[in-house]
């Protein structure tokens, strides 16, 4: 008998997209799945559409405090040996839940699996494809990396014992909390190619101001929680600051870009708010902070060529986000550090694959490797590809 797999959607209000999704799920080439579907109590005939595949869906309607709520309850009616999710703006190719399968009886130890994706405007039209990449734990919190949940299937057993059962979750965040849990407890795999289809359009509850800073209180607790004494990561001061400085970077950033520039401030504030509670850190003897760089220059001619240097990667940014006034990114020798931090963190948990894996990445970040010298060729380097004419 093959592993039980579970698949979940949660949902609401759907309708224009959630047939092709629901029928992705069912065009399986993989003969056993329960198949999850948990609406918020939708108002647009998402809930009718549901209603009429009958016995093929697990279906329960009710009532939620919004995604990330929706999200847990899904999961947690999961029965399958492995789970994996398709959200109403989504596909899963027919082949992906065999090649998952195939991929976690590879890797017996592995507590979840992430692959590409291709990206789709709401009608299901093809914009652009995402290259994962492997999961790093550091990048994943600096948002350098993301793994992308349509095209990631996990190990029920990992999630349990990750505390998918507890009541210690933050609600807001569940997604990035369930990646975070994940890698403070076993190896996350990345499994090269194309699982699912991701929608990308103005309706994402990642363009909903409201949305937005919900998730992003839930993300700086949980952050804070990785960096306490107690926490995985130990109580950490430096990583703390340049997690939340990342967050800052990359979400105000995606808010000016897709046009809600209040949402931005409203995101910056709160960044703001959360760091004038954290004691300063120092880079290169300075303070991190928004003055970071001019304070360089102020230290004299010996960091003016490091200061250039954060300048250009500072200057790359997108116009609204360099408005916003951020410290420059982590560069190489900085990174570097937090790499070295989590590799001793996971040699304590006698994780040492995993150690010696990102201890690599601090070779190849300092000019020791090449990432062509590492003994399985991987470490390709996430990102958008547009597609010609899109």
């Amino acid at each position: 008998m093959k592993p039980l797999v579970s698949i979940f959607m949660f949902v609401r209000d759907g309708a224009p997209s959630v047939r092709r999704a629901l029928d992705s799920v069912l065009a399986q080439t993989y003969p056993n799945i329960e198949f999850i579907v948990q609406d918020g109590v939708s108002t647009d005939g998402t809930l009718e559409i549901l209603q009429g595949y009958g016995d093929r869906l697990k279906l329960v309607s009710e009532p939620d405090s919004g995604p990330s709520d929706g999200l847990l309850r899904a999961l947690r009616r999961c029965s399958g040996e492995f789970i994996g999710s398709c959200l109403s703006d989504e596909e899963l190719l027919p082949d992906a839940v065999e090649r998952a399968v195939e991929a976690f009886l590879r890797e017996p130890g592995t507590g979840a699996i992430t692959g590409d994706a291709v990206l789709t405007d709401l009608a299901g039209r093809q914009t652009g494809l995402w290259t994962s990449g492997p999961f790093n734990l550091i990048d994943y919190l600096t948002v350098d990396y993301s793994p992308y949940y349509c095209s990631s299937f996990f190990r029920r057993q990992a999630l349990l014992a990750a505390g998918l059962e507890r009541d210690d979750w933050t609600i807001d965040c569940i997604e990035f909390e369930t990646w975070c849990r994940l890698a403070t407890q076993a190896p996350i795999t990345y499994v090269p190619g194309v699982f699912a289809k991701y929608g990308v359009h103005p309706g994402q509850s990642t363009n909903k101001p409201g949305d937005v800073l919900k998730h992003m209180r839930g993300r700086l607790k949980v952050i804070a929680g990785l960096c306490s004494d107690g926490g995985f990561l130990g109580d950490n001061a430096l990583l703390h600051t340049l997690f939340v400085w990342g967050h800052a970077r990359r979400f105000c950033d995606h808010a000016i870009h897709v046009g809600r520039p209040q949402t931005a401030d409203a995101l910056y504030a709160l960044i703001k708010e959360t760091l004038a509670g954290m004691p300063p850190v120092l880079v290169d003897g300075v303070v991190y902070d928004e003055d970071h760089a001019a304070r360089l220059w102020s230290k004299g001619s010996r960091l003016r060529t490091a200061w250039l240097a954060l300048r250009r990667r500072f200057d790359s940014a997108p116009q609204g986000a360099a408005a916003l006034r951020f410290p420059p990114p982590p560069d190489g020798a900085l990174k570097s550090r937090m790499y070295a931090a989590l590799a001793q963190r996971y040699a304590a948990q006698h994780r040492y694959a995993e150690a010696v894996r990102v201890w690599q990445e601090v070779a190849v970040q300092n000019g020791l490797l090449s990432r062509a010298d590492l003994p399985d060729g991987k470490f390709p380097p996430s990102g958008y590809t547009q597609v010609d004419g899109a």
